[in-house]
């Protein structure tokens, strides 16, 4: 009986080591990006500084972004999908396979170049999945599981944006949907959650960050009108007048209302919040989420000033129908996991928009 019991005991201690070296190999995929963000950050500096020569601008874009009448709302954008992720472990991978699905798992498996190549190769759109880690705010997918990121920590990831603009100031205006994300927080104890006082805190930290180059709703209100009243009476603004300019978007979810509640009016805040198509009936009511590719109800909100931001393929499934449907629709912002930037693919497999990643809108 006594050495059954060792046999267990054993077995138990093995068990838990094993587990106890997974957790810790999990949570070292953290700590080790950190530091490649650091080490990334300081030669982005060198990289400025040493003779820096702007990127071309005008072979992402086949329209003048000079000229002072297109508007935002009148070009279509290729956007990378959770434009911070890494590959991440196979490890990881299967314990999203146990909680979740292995289908689920392997549409995981892909990662981007840092957000600066990103940029550099055209990519003018991007997703952003946040959370408040401790004193901080992170990119990171899934915690533990899925959390590789070539930006975990949000405030660097803000001065890259900022370096990008500041030697490009004539790129193409830079659209960043923002979810904040509360999920799987068990996996990670030192997750917090986000409420009034931590969305103060992120507005403050995309002002201190960014500066000029952030472009507020505050910038875009007129005479006292509303954001969606500006739209209605105003239109969007010139590409021109926008370019070196960073925007961000709330993605919406429930913290819509928690952000709204800081200033009703959106003077004070640092970002646009979304809408699904069906909650338009706001007076912030500007960028729209409209995930499935619904040709007509897209379309319906494009010829209604709104921008969209639509879904051209998922789980890693490329469909040049939906893509097709997508553009015809004339959605703004186009998300895909097949942009270029995204570090496994090859060249044939990354999609452009005839070749480039900003076109005017045909429709």
């Amino acid at each position: 009986m006594i050495k059954i019991l060792k046999i267990v005991l054993i077995a138990i201690l093995s068990i838990v080591t094993v587990f106890v070296l997974i957790v810790f190999r999990l949570y070292a995929i953290k700590i080790y990006d950190s530091v490649l963000q650091q080490s990334h950050m300081k030669k982005l500096e060198a990289y400025y500084e040493d003779s820096y020569t702007p990127v071309d601008e005008s072979q992402f874009v086949n329209f003048d972004r000079f000229d002072d009448e297109t508007t935002l709302d009148e070009i279509q954008m290729l956007a990378s999908h959770n434009s911070y992720k890494k590959t991440g472990s196979d490890i990881g991978k299967f314990f999203i396979g146990l909680g979740d699905s292995f289908a689920e798992a392997r549409a995981l498996k892909y990662g981007y170049q840092n957000l600066t190549e990103q940029f550099e190769v055209g990519i003018r759109s991007m997703e952003f999945d946040l959370r408040k880690r401790k004193s901080s705010f992170v990119l990171t997918h899934v915690p533990l599981v899925d959390n590789s990121s070539v930006a975990p920590d949000f405030a660097m990831a803000l001065e890259e944006i900022n370096l990008y603009s500041e030697n490009n100031p004539t790129h193409i205006p830079i659209v960043i949907l923002l979810e904040i994300k509360e999920d799987w927080m068990i996996l990670d104890h030192a997750l917090q959650d986000i409420s009034r006082e931590e969305l103060i805190e992120l507005d403050e930290l995309l002002e201190n960050k960014l500066g000029t180059h952030l472009y507020k709703p505050s910038d875009f209100m007129q005479d006292g009108l509303s954001i969606r009243e500006t739209i209605l009476n105003h239109g969007w603004p010139t590409v021109t007048s926008l370019l070196g300019k960073v925007i961000f978007v709330l993605h919406p979810n429930n913290m819509n209302q928690a952000y709204l509640d800081i200033d009703s009016s959106l003077e004070t805040q640092s970002m646009f919040i979304g809408s699904y198509a069906d909650e338009l009936e706001t007076d912030y009511a500007s960028f729209v989420v409209q995930n499935e590719v619904d040709v007509n109800l897209i379309s319906s909100l494009v010829s209604n000033q709104y921008i969209v931001r639509t879904r051209i393929d998922e789980s890693l499934l490329f469909d040049q129908d939906r893509m097709d449907e997508a553009i015809i629709s004339g959605a703004q912002i186009l998300t895909s996991d097949f942009t270029k930037g995204r570090k496994d693919l090859d060249q044939d497999e990354m999609i452009t928009l005839n070749n480039y990643t900003v076109i005017k809108r045909t429709t």
